[in-house]
């Protein structure tokens, strides 16, 4: 049925408009003398596309910086599962006239399975069932692989939003049946085989998988191409009591559970680390009513990746809601009573009573699988396409890939990162040498997003536009008269436009050009 939804000249020339037909929100872009239209909403976690960035026909989701294509509806970038349903429009004596068909949804699959193509004899192997697994196995389909896709994935779950494990589920506010990327039989129904078998080693020379237990001739799987993305293990704590059954980390889905389940009946709890995980957990657990405090080695964490001014707001705001943390110290013995933890002593002589630790002091990339030189080096050296070699590909944690507009190669630990990783090893295992170009992006949830795009491995300056105080603001790294990278909180985040920017134009744009238009990417779009 055709829906009159809107007059043609009430719609700006690069902007979103959302209007409802049939039930259904949609998202409306002029292009020219035609329309598109697509669903209105973002399939990752359901923000409203309308607030995004348009780029030319794509837009950036406001709140994860997912891309939509705006002429085909289809996911061009992570995060998230699933495409925008299109919808046929007319422009009809200056009413757009938007057809929406009978029991059509404002989203479509991220790979339809009838998509799937068989009866090739090459076996494409992907080791890491997680998200970057997933989405070199759907990139695979999608360009229409027709061999076997052979996913090996030791912790028997399909692939989950990980990301929502020390936020979200934490707080309550996501469930078990929520983490799932995929639903129950996403994978068979697209002919990925998932196989449960823990990965000893890759032996690159010969192509061939090996499985723990598993070494002797003509064991393993012989592969004719190889993406690996087996991800990190939470880092140890050398101290002793460690093992207590109330002490924890989280990496897993089944880490967050016994953790959330344990946090129920816990009051005063102990997060060792300051990063990332620990941070966003102690927001979750303080929203919760609990007694939280966090030790820290550094003397401000943060600091050192975003400065003073960054740390310091988002430090305050953890003690303004009731965080205590305790920094330039660290943890000289967990104390144990009746076979639990009762208490945590500091190297500075003080003592915290416990009654949950946990331990978040880190990530360690799963290399061994690599050998001996990968671990020794901390990662595996990838080139522009992402591979080791002619049939061996790496990317997510363990990958130290050149970095598009810089000149050098780094390592990042960022799921959305993962996923993009997946989406071009896809391509370079079936010939693409086409190099990685991906912005990297990353986003946090302490009392509140913290969107950071971009990365900065050192900066000259930190130029500071909104509210700090407030908590609304946007902070632009520069290097060299470059913007390298930027951090947003609140109605001041302009990451997304930068983001934008980044795209299009250069990845690392001018400072000067950026001054010109009182920073604000969107006037150079």
């Amino acid at each position: 049925m055709q829906h009159d939804v809107a007059a043609f000249a009430e719609l700006s020339a690069a902007g979103l408009h959302e209007v409802e037909a049939g039930g259904l929100k949609i998202l409306l872009a002029r292009d020219g003398d035609r329309v598109l239209a697509t669903g209105a909403r973002c399939t990752h976690k359901g923000a409203p596309l309308k607030n995004g960035t348009r780029v030319g026909n794509r837009v950036i989701c406001p709140w994860h910086h997912a891309n939509f294509d705006l002429a085909t509806g289809d996911h061009s970038e992570p995060p998230g599962q699933g495409c925008l349903a299109r919808f046929e429009t007319a422009v009809v004596d200056g009413r757009v006239l938007v057809e929406v068909p009978e029991g059509a949804g404002e989203h479509r699959p991220e790979v339809e399975p009838s998509a799937r193509k068989a009866g090739g004899n090459r076996i494409f192997a992907i080791v890491g069932g997680g998200a970057a697994g997933l989405a070199c196995a759907q990139e695979l389909v999608r360009r229409g692989f027709d061999g076997r896709i052979v996913m090996f994935s030791d912790d028997g779950e399909t692939p989950y939003d990980r990301t929502a494990l020390s936020k979200t589920y934490l707080a309550g506010k996501t469930s078990d049946d929520d983490l799932p990327l995929v639903g129950t039989g996403g994978l068979d129904a697209i002919g990925v085989e998932r196989i449960t078998e823990r990965v000893e080693r890759i032996d690159a020379d010969n192509r061939t998988i090996h499985f723990a237990g598993k070494s002797g001739v003509g064991e393993g799987l012989v592969y004719d191409r190889c993406f690996a993305a087996p991800g990190s293990d939470s880092a140890p704590l050398p101290v002793r009591n460690a093992d207590l059954p109330n002490v924890f980390t989280l990496r897993t889905h089944e880490d967050a559970k016994r953790l959330k389940s344990a946090a129920e009946a816990a009051q005063d709890i102990v997060i060792v680390g300051s990063g990332f995980i620990g941070m966003e957990a102690a927001a979750s657990f303080a929203g919760n009513g609990k007694t939280v405090t966090v030790v820290s080695e550094e003397t401000l964490p943060f600091a050192s990746k975003w400065g003073d001014a960054v740390a310091g707001q988002i430090v305050g705001q953890h003690r303004a809601k009731g965080v205590t943390v305790k920094t330039n110290t660290g943890v000289a013995e967990i104390e144990e009573k009746r076979g639990h933890v009762s208490a945590v002593h500091l190297s500075s002589g003080e003592e915290v009573p416990a009654d949950m630790v946990l331990l978040a002091v880190g990530a360690k990339p799963r290399l061994s699988i690599f050998g001996e030189a990968a671990e020794a080096a901390g990662a595996v050296d990838v080139g522009p396409d992402l591979s080791v070699d002619a049939s061996l590909f790496a990317g997510g944690d363990v990958a130290q890939f050149p970095l598009h507009g810089r000149d050098y190669a780094t390592r990042i630990e960022h799921w959305r990162v993962a996923e993009q990783h997946g989406r071009h090893a896809a391509g370079a295992m079936l010939g693409d040498t086409t190099p990685f170009t991906g912005i990297p992006f990353f986003w946090s949830a302490q009392y509140g997003p913290i969107h950071y795009v971009g990365h900065a491995k050192a900066y000259d300056e930190c130029h500071i536009e909104g509210d700090l105080e407030a908590g609304s603001y946007t902070a632009f790294y520069v290097k060299d008269g470059k913007v390298i990278a930027a951090l947003g909180r609140g109605k001041a985040d302009v990451t997304a436009d930068l983001h934008g920017l980044m795209l299009i134009s250069d990845p690392t744009p001018s400072r000067s050009s950026l001054e010109a238009v009182g920073w604000d990417p969107k006037k150079l779009l």
